[in-house]
């Protein structure tokens, strides 16, 4: 039995979805991922299917253990009833003519009033719950019990908050079933917690089971006179588990064994224990998983996940054949990607999925990776639903998800493009070397010392470009984007300049060669400030504290007390810039540009920003600052443009 189609019409955030699942030709189910941000509806939309099964399944037995009694899986909330409107339905449609259908109305009678059967198909408006209470609840079970034919399993998301739905205590309902047609008692859940004990214990007993009955000894005919002879084997369904358990192990694990299996050792302080052993290439088995409690977090999900539906399978299937092709049912996982590595959400997961053809997965995803991996291994044959729209979007190239993932995730690495095309705009119009600064003031201060300099007579030699931008860089992002320019040969050379207060510019105090015409440097200290300095310090202290036409200038951390912050030449001036206690902290000297006022609370400090604008355009008092602290970096890019 599959999921055909789910409607939902103001339903939390669910306000108009409809959405027919799809088949591929031979009649199995696609797999099909919903996406979207948080608070879209993808666990509200997975937990009515769950609820769904778990109602339809209801009617088959007199107890099942999904729920206590006759409770239900979810809380019925007239709080899921989309603001400014009266009612909520939602319905499931399966196989074999079955469904489940829901309504909320806050007012019946307005609800009776503007009521249509077709939109709120299955809804008895004359049910006394409804009229009453402003519930409707309805399900039509299928003509056979699938329950003990299929799978169904819903893998809720962990559980680091309760859900406003989740009928944790199961307090009975109200609601009263009438259908006889009962069979007893089933101890098998929809829902599945506690993946590693349950799979576990399962394996054990499959191990214990087959030692016992499936190990035969077969007589090997022999000559008169010789000592009659005997050949082991092992078949059987136990066998075919393990088997399969040790298929599922080496994709979890393909990128680093070429075989895998499970073995079972004598018990350790009175329990027994399953180990994980590996190979390369069959040159000798390593212990890869002492125990199944080493498993990492990732391997718990994945092995956990795709044994249980081997599990559930075991429980009702009679055939010694336990082949992946022959399992079908429906299986819904919440947030699929939770806990794994993009390694195994790319590669590993799709093909785990694509080894049960029969079972419909239905999961929800924010990992880009998991859907890159879907779409390269399912072609047109996996649906990705676009919520709370519902929309099937077949264009991977279009997903939000994917374009943060094109991002290199960190959105940062937007910038490192932004600038990698900046850079390869203007190699395309200059014929010499390019210089690239990490913060955007720098360029502005070395072009600016440079012209100085040459109007001197020094550095006639020098005929560089800048990369001019107006950005926020860094040196992470410096240092990226120069390995990105040095992967290609570069016809002239580019030059990076780093500053001299992180860990990554100091790693340029001696030029590197990156490749390709592509070199990295910093600047350093020649003022007696120290190691640790910006762009800012090559210039020295008097021309720092050259003030703008408003009275504001560039401060020093030491020009600060190291408690109380007060200017050192005039108390009745304070900063309340951290810089102060970490330059004091680090023995160093820091810029101050912000966060300086005076007894009347009027901001003093320029900011590094105008500070060179200032100097770049020679305004008022910085129209003659020396630039002399620039010559050693200008020498070097010299020597680089040189050599």
């Amino acid at each position: 039995m599959y999921l055909r189609n789910v409607l939902f019409k103001n339903y939390g955030a669910l306000k108009d979805v409809k959405y027919d699942f799809q088949f591929n030709e031979n009649g199995t189910p696609k797999p099909t991922v919903f996406i979207g941000k948080n608070g879209v509806g993808k666990t509200l939309l997975l937990s009515n299917i769950a609820h769904s099964l778990i109602e339809i399944k209801r009617n088959f037995y007199q107890e099942i253990s999904d729920v206590i009694g006759q409770s239900y899986y979810r809380v019925g909330s007239k709080h899921y009833i989309s603001s400014s409107e009266n009612d909520a339905y939602s319905k499931m449609t399966f196989d074999n003519d079955a469904y489940y259908v829901d309504l909320m109305a806050r007012d019946y009678d307005d609800f009776k009033s503007h009521f249509d059967p077709k939109m709120y198909n299955g809804v008895d408006i004359y049910d006394k719950n409804l009229k009453d209470n402003g519930f409707y609840v309805k399900t039509q079970k299928p003509l056979v019990n699938v329950f003990e034919q299929e799978i169904f399993l819903y893998f809720p998301v962990e559980r680091y908050y309760i859900p406003t739905w989740e009928n944790e205590k199961n307090y009975s309902s109200k609601f009263v079933f009438n259908d006889t047609n009962y069979v007893g008692k089933c101890n098998d859940s929809i829902i599945q917690y506690n993946l590693l004990e349950n799979v576990e214990s399962w394996l054990l007993d499959v191990a214990i089971d087959q030692a016992l009955y499936e190990n035969r000894a077969l007589p090997v005919k022999v000559e008169n006179g010789d000592t009659p002879l005997t050949y082991r084997i092992t078949a059987g369904k136990n066998t075919n588990i393990i088997n399969a358990i040790n298929t599922l192990l080496k994709n979890i694990y393909m990128n680093k064994y070429s075989s895998m299996r499970f073995v079972i050792v004598p018990k350790q302080h009175g329990r027994r224990q399953i180990q994980i052993l590996g190979s390369v290439d069959n040159e000798g088995e390593n212990l890869v998983v002492p125990r199944f409690a080493n498993l990492s977090s990732g391997e718990i999900m994945l092995l956990g996940m795709m044994a249980s539906i081997l599990r559930e399978y075991d429980k009702f299937s009679t055939l010694n054949s336990m082949t992946f092709e022959a399992i079908s049912g429906v299986v819904l996982i919440d947030e699929i990607d939770l806990h794994l590595h993009s390694d195994l959400l790319k590669t590993v997961l799709p093909n785990l999925i694509s080894m049960f053809p029969k079972i419909q997965f239905i999961v929800t995803s924010h990992s880009p990776f998991f859907l890159l991996g879907m779409k390269n291994k399912f072609k047109d044959s996996c649906n990705f639903v676009t919520l709370p729209t519902g929309t099937i979007t077949n264009q991977i190239e279009h997903f939000d998800e994917i374009e943060r993932c094109y991002s290199i995730i960190d959105e940062s690495y937007k910038e490192v493009l932004n600038s990698l095309d900046d850079v390869n705009k203007k190699l395309d119009k200059v014929s010499k070397p390019l210089i690239i600064t990490e913060g955007k003031t720098d360029w502005k201060h070395i072009k600016h010392a440079l012209s100085c300099l040459q109007k001197k007579g020094m550095f006639q030699d020098v005929n560089i470009e800048f990369l001019e931008y107006e950005y926020e860089l860094g040196d992470s992002k410096l240092e990226s984007l120069l390995d990105n320019l040095a992967k290609i040969p570069q016809v002239h050379k580019i030059i990076g300049v780093f500053d001299c207060d992180t860990k990554t510019g100091k790693k340029y105090i001696d030029t590197v060669d990156f490749g390709n015409n592509v070199y990295g440097c910093c600047i350093t200290d020649v003022h007696g400030y120290g190691d640790d300095i910006s762009i800012e310090l090559l210039y020295t202290r008097d021309d720092l504290k050259r003030c703008d036409k408003n009275g504001r200038r560039i401060y020093l951390s030491e020009e600060f007390k190291e408690k109380s912050h007060q200017l050192k030449t005039n108390s009745q001036i304070t900063c309340s810039n951290s810089a102060i206690a970490g330059a004091y902290k680090s023995g160093i000297v820091k810029i101050i540009d912000s966060n300086v006022f005076d007894s009347e609370e009027k901001s003093l400090a320029l900011s590094k920003s105008d500070f060179a604008d200032n100097v770049y355009n020679e305004k008022g008092n910085f129209a003659d600052i020396s630039v002399e602290g620039f010559k050693n970096i200008i020498e070097l890019i010299q020597e680089i443009f040189n050599n």
